[in-house]
């Protein structure tokens, strides 16, 4: 029989440490402090048992003065003196509101101190336990104990104001039994976890492999991803012992000190055995960026494989699939339910009743299929998942998933951030943005304009757009680079057309307005088609040719702007329908405006210059009421059959009043005309009394102006005065002399509104026009 042979662990484990005895490690180490002892446990098996010996921790502990608790170890009474341990936090934060797991829909906060008061009483099966996002908002002197590991630094959200970057790390506090059931962490971001007290036990599945359990939600209108799934302690009694071996999770039991990493796509589940305190971070780095990206793009088939593997497109014709006979249609849809959503699952509810509900059991044969289809065809690799997006759907502006980490507007800023702030990364930034937002389509529609209008080509820090709006802004030298892509062609057209209609009427009738809307340079439409992109000039009169078989309703040809301001009013209050995929794009350049917008200077800019900015836009805004108002052909008689329905019509007549109770209520029901300047603007604004007052004239409406939408330059010195300009002697240190009582010098001055596309027609003060009257008098209207 042989003997068996063992080997020594030492030199490996040690590295170049190896030359140094065991009685000469031990007195370095007692010179390390209590945190650099725990990381440097978690290095080798052989580190990890000489900086867990007691009477290190022995040595360590008794070097702080003050009252000694022994607690079982003497690694445990050092670590209960620091800040970090249940009765420090106590003492330290107690009056501090903490964030609750998310069991009901509502925000839950307690306490510190009455948190600690319900662990010590509570039996509940899953206990609450203190999951907070905001601790550091909360408790600020914890992040001054708070580093991010060296291996995890690398996080592109850092680009991102603090207020900016979605929810990254969180505090975790719970007693036994408490714990995280399965899930995938958002946005397939990976994370760390450093348990601080306490032991938690850990199981994860790599990416695509569902738990025996749990059902993955899959919204097939807007990729809204959720997951059911049994409590972890429901897990771990009732489902885990069932499971083969081949079957069962990898698992682990973190000890204090020690740090799990969970890569991106990971699914992981989590209970606490004994009352536990950690600190986990999510962050995206160059490993899970565009991973990080896919999940963001709109669409459904792509997030439900990222989570659930193969399941997600059983019946998208992979034959692999088909040819399982487990994986059942009638198992997998479910037509009741009010969400059009697929359920994804790996297991069937049982019927036998437990302590802690239904238990599971998974079907052996389904069971074994599922991990054969799994192992054998399913990659989590980001070319392999791309295949999922669905091409024909337009990722700028189409439905964004409720489940993303952060909106399309913060996605576009976070992008454009990346690509300036890390040039370094722009091959790998590039990718992120062809799954993201389709780039590479902007991208070649933005050359393909630039070659036409003769242009300069793009700089490398020009080659993505910029701004949070939903069309693709360029900014090319001297130039930008409009493209008209929210809501379809019709909506695009109409879009174009009311901005070239207003700049044109801006330049007729000699508006002060013209000095501060940027110079129109070039306008047209963009086609896709056979393979490459072409442009049509166009500057908004007539029907382009390009379009007139699009079947589009615009104005009546021989009006001069077809698809101005009255047809694009027609065109919202008939819209009912979802913007459909198009390859026809119109298309504005524009010369660029100096200086910045608004939404990046609003935190330095002086009282003086908000002020100033206030007083700008309100000259703008009357400036743009003045404006008379483009010619309607066309007079509409609306037929009042009943009282009601007057009643639900503000008809803006001089200063005319329809009332049920008013002698002129039967002509109105008789029949009633209105005026062309009136034709579409109808609002819902019933009185009290049942009456409908109106006043006023109809004017140009612009209720788009945001905050980047306003160009604003810098001031130069002595400038931004006028008449009322100070003795330069007064001045000093930039500020005027305090003693004349004079506010701060200006720093910027407002000179350009930007985009006009979304202007309408209707009173002034009151907005809410359209939204109200769709549903009661489109058919009136249209007919």
């Amino acid at each position: 029989m042989e003997t068996q042979q063992f080997r020594d662990r030492r030199p490996d484990a040690l590295g170049d440490l190896r030359v140094l005895p065991d009685e000469i490690l031990c007195a370095i180490l007692e010179l390390l402090s209590p945190p650099d002892l725990a990381r440097l446990a978690c290095v080798s098996s052989v580190m990890y048992v000489l900086c867990n010996e007691e009477p290190l921790w022995m040595n360590q502990c008794l070097k702080v003065g003050g009252l000694l608790e022994y607690k079982g170890s003497w690694k445990k009474a050092t670590l209960h003196r620091t800040k970090w341990t249940i009765d420090q936090l106590l003492l330290n934060h107690g009056d501090v509101a903490f964030r609750i797991s998310q069991r009901s829909s509502k925000k839950i906060t307690m306490k510190f101190k009455d948190y600690v008061s319900y662990m010590k009483v509570q039996h509940d099966e899953d206990p609450l336990y203190v999951f907070d996002d905001k601790f550091g908002e909360a408790a600020p002197a914890l992040l001054e104990d708070y580093n991010v590991p060296h291996l995890f630094q690398e996080d592109f959200f850092d680009v991102l104001d603090h207020d900016q970057r979605p929810s990254f790390r969180w505090l975790i506090i719970g007693p036994e039994r408490s714990g995280a059931s399965w899930h995938v962490d958002p946005a397939l971001t990976s994370a760390w976890n450093t348990l601080l007290s306490g032991q938690k036990r850990w199981a994860l599945y790599p990416p695509g492999r569902v738990p025996a359990g749990v059902t993955v939600h899959v919204n097939e209108e807007d990729g809204d991803v959720n997951i059911e799934s049994p409590t972890s302690l429901q897990w771990w009694l009732d489902i885990y012992p069932q499971l083969a071996d081949h079957d069962k999770p990898l698992e682990c039991t973190q000890l204090p000190g020690e740090t799990i990493f969970v890569p991106s796509g990971w699914w992981h589940c989590v209970l606490n055995l004994e009352t536990t305190i950690a600190i986990t971070q999510n962050f995206v780095n160059t490993s899970n960026f565009e991973f990080v990206c896919l999940d963001m793009a709109p669409g459904h088939h792509h997030k439900g494989v990222c989570r659930a593997g193969l399941l997600a497109v059983q019946d998208k014709g992979f034959e692999d699939v088909e040819s399982i006979a487990s994986l059942e249609t009638n198992s997998l849809n479910y037509p009741d339910m009010t969400r059009k959503e697929k359920r994804l699952k790996h297991v069937e509810l049982g019927k036998e009743p437990s302590r802690y509900g239904s238990s599971w059991h998974a079907k052996d044969e389904f069971s074994e299929a599922y991990n054969n289809l799994w192992n054998q065809n399913f990659s989590y690799d980001i070319d392999f998942l791309s295949t999922f997006l669905e091409e024909e759907r337009d990722h700028y502006n189409s439905i964004w998933s409720a489940s993303n980490s952060i909106g399309q507007r913060e996605m576009r800023e976070w992008l454009h951030k990346l690509w300036i702030a890390k040039p370094a990364r722009r091959q790998l930034i590039w990718k992120g943005a062809q799954l993201a937002l389709n780039v590479d389509r902007w991208y070649a529609c933005m050359l393909e304009i630039c070659a036409c209008h003769n242009l300069p080509s793009p700089m490398d820090d020009e080659k993505l757009p910029v701004g949070t709006g939903s069309n693709p802004v360029f900014l090319v030298s001297d130039y930008v680079i409009k493209i008209y892509a929210e809501g379809g062609l019709e909506s695009a057209i109409h879009g174009l057309g009311t901005e070239l209609e207003f700049y044109n009427l801006l330049h007729k009738a000699k508006s002060p307005l013209i000095d501060h809307v940027p110079e129109i340079l070039a306008s047209g439409i963009l086609v896709y088609e056979s393979g490459r992109y072409r442009t049509f000039r166009w500057e908004g009169k007539g029907v382009p040719d390009v379009i007139v078989n699009c079947n589009l309703k615009g104005g009546c040809i021989e009006d001069c702007f077809p698809f101005g301001v009255w047809s694009k009013i027609q065109f919202l209050l008939k819209k009912s329908a979802a913007a459909s995929f198009t390859r026809i794009w119109p298309y504005i350049v524009t010369k660029r405006c100096k200086g910045n917008i608004f939404a990046h200077l609003r935190d330095t800019l002086s009282d003086d210059d908000v002020l100033h900015l206030a007083s700008f836009l309100g000259d703008q805004l009357r400036n743009l009421h003045l404006l008379p108002l483009p010619h309607f052909r066309h007079t509409i008689h609306l037929d009042v059959n009943n009282l009601s329905l007057a009643r639900t019509f503000n008809i803006l007549v001089g200063s005319s009043k329809i009332s049920a109770t008013n002698p002129s209520a039967k002509a109105v029901s008789e029949g009633f005309t209105i005026p062309p300047e009136w034709e579409l603007i109808i609002a819902a604004l019933d009185d009290n009394d049942g009456s409908c007052n109106v006043c006023g004239s109809p004017t140009w409406i612009h209720s788009d102006i945001m905050d980047d939408n306003i160009h604003m330059e810098p001031c130069p010195p002595m400038h931004c005065f006028g008449e009322d300009a100070p003795d330069a002697s007064v001045i000093a240190n930039g500020k005027l002399d305090s003693s004349n009582g004079e506010r701060r010098l200006r720093k910027w001055h407002p000179t350009h509104i930007l985009d006009f596309s979304d202007l309408s027609i209707g009173e002034p003060l009151l907005k809410r026009m359209f939204d109200s009257i769709r549903s009661n008098v489109s058919n009136y209207l249209l007919k």
